[in-house]
């Protein structure tokens, strides 16, 4: 099916009237139904924290045209909560384990949730809460805990939180707590997707029969893409290949399909596993410039968009800024200006700055090129390594290095780089430089 066509389904296929459910807490839960039905699989959408979209509600649409049902369900704003990373995080199980029950109780098999980026959080944290009221009996006498297959989760988030710059992030507990079955939707080239071993070794330690499915070509956020990155643009109407967000897309509902007759198949545990409840709790963002225990900052070699090779060694013996970033990210573009003024302000025998892209194409960063002055290197990245052994967890994420080549500040968001403050750490390296001549 065109792309297109799978959009205008949302058109051809409405919304059934919603209902409501209340919780077990007393708050109300506004549920869109698509395409009911008893026959097919039961998806209960968790939408993320940027709410309702199109995107979702074609997708909800194409399922209920090949046989399911979709509750979508917008918990944020149903528990008038921020939309913020820390209130998703810091969401307890009821809510999502009171939709299982209300779907359980109306006969519904085999019923999948499904959430995308940090939702990803309050969707485990429902299924262990499913568990425990099964087991507790608090959910009636003829529950079946079979009933429900497991999870579905895109690019999922489920960290406590954006560590410091250089360090590694931590699982939320929930993690090792979750032994019901999860299919893992990893986009290839997404931020995440160095850490998805590590991700499903905590799985399966604790139980889980999870499942990867690594999507080619996208990156995150690929279920929300509305814009087409310029090189893939220009090979699309050149009829060389398929768009590949349009491609994934495309095959999304089949792919959804395939995972809940793999969850549903799988091993259901017999009972929850144990939790520290005071490890639930997301960690605070660092801000700013933070100052880090000196240690040597890993060497690499890199191409630029023209072909030329640059490795870290040929900053020794001047301060070096060492900037993380990608042209899909707005903080990294934003303080490209702050940056070119902060280098235009030293000698550059002092202080430098290397910019290093992740994971993009020569086609597509010289056009980027083309449209914002950069006065400085952009090497590229393109697999990922040289961010995945600098522990690059968001993006922007940039490091301060000293004259010895080692690490002594860094910074995991944008921040203006010209100010007194910034340049007032950098004098400081470079004092410390000269008193060692």
């Amino acid at each position: 099916m065109h792309f297109l066509a799978l959009l205008l389904i949302v058109f051809c296929l409405p919304a059934q009237a919603a209902f409501s459910i209340t919780t077990s807490s007393g708050d109300k839960l506004d549920i869109k139904v698509w395409g009911e039905t008893s026959r097919g699989p039961l998806f209960i959408w968790l939408l993320n924290q940027y709410g309702e979209n199109k995107r979702a509600d074609s997708l909800a649409a194409e399922l209920a045209n090949k046989g399911a049902s979709v509750w979508q369900v917008d918990l944020l704003d149903a528990l008038m909560l921020e939309r913020t990373a820390e209130a998703i995080r810091n969401m307890d199980g009821g809510p999502v384990a009171s939709l299982l029950e209300t779907a359980v109780s109306n006969g519904r098999r085999p019923i999948v949730l499904v959430a995308s980026d940090r939702m990803a959080v309050p969707l485990l944290k429902g299924l262990r809460e499913w568990q425990l009221r099964v087991q507790s009996g608090t959910t009636g006498k003829t529950a079946d805990q079979r009933a429900v297959a497991g999870g579905v989760v895109f690019f999922p988030n489920l960290y406590r939180g954006t560590p410091v710059a250089g360090e590694d992030p931590e699982l939320m507990e929930i993690v090792a707590a979750t032994n019901m079955p999860l299919m893992i939707m990893q986009p290839a080239l997404g931020s995440n997707r160095s850490r998805l071993s590590g991700l499903l070794k905590t799985l399966h330690a604790a139980g889980s029969p999870a499942f990867s499915w690594l999507v080619p070509e996208v990156r995150d956020y690929y279920l929300l893409q509305t814009e087409k990155p310029r090189s893939e643009s220009l090979q699309a109407m050149a009829g060389k290949v398929p768009m590949p967000v349009e491609q994934a897309i495309r095959q999304t509902p089949n792919q959804l399909l395939a995972a809940a007759r793999l969850l549903a198949a799988s091993q259901k545990p017999a009972k929850p596993l144990a939790m520290r409840e005071n490890a639930q709790k997301a960690s605070a963002p660092a801000y700013g410039l933070i100052e880090r225990p000196r240690q040597p900052a890993p060497n690499f070699s890199l191409t630029d968009a023209y072909g030329k090779t640059e490795n870290l060694s040929q900053s020794q013996g001047r301060i070096t800024l060492v900037n993380f970033w990608a042209t899909w990210c707005p903080p990294c573009v934003h303080e490209i200006p702050s940056m070119n003024r902060l280098a235009a302000a030293y000698d550059k025998k002092d202080f430098g700055i290397v910019s290093i892209n992740f994971k993009e194409d020569p086609e597509h960063v010289l056009a980027f090129l083309k449209r914002v002055d950069v006065d400085f290197p952009v090497l590229l990245d393109r697999d990922g390594a040289v961010s995945g052994r600098w522990r690059v967890f968001a993006f922007p994420s940039t490091f301060l290095l000293d004259q010895n080549g080692h690490i002594r500040y860094s910074v995991n968001t944008a921040i203006e780089w010209d100010t007194d403050e910034a340049k007032a750490v950098i004098d400081s390296l470079l004092k410390e430089a000269r008193a060692a001549k």
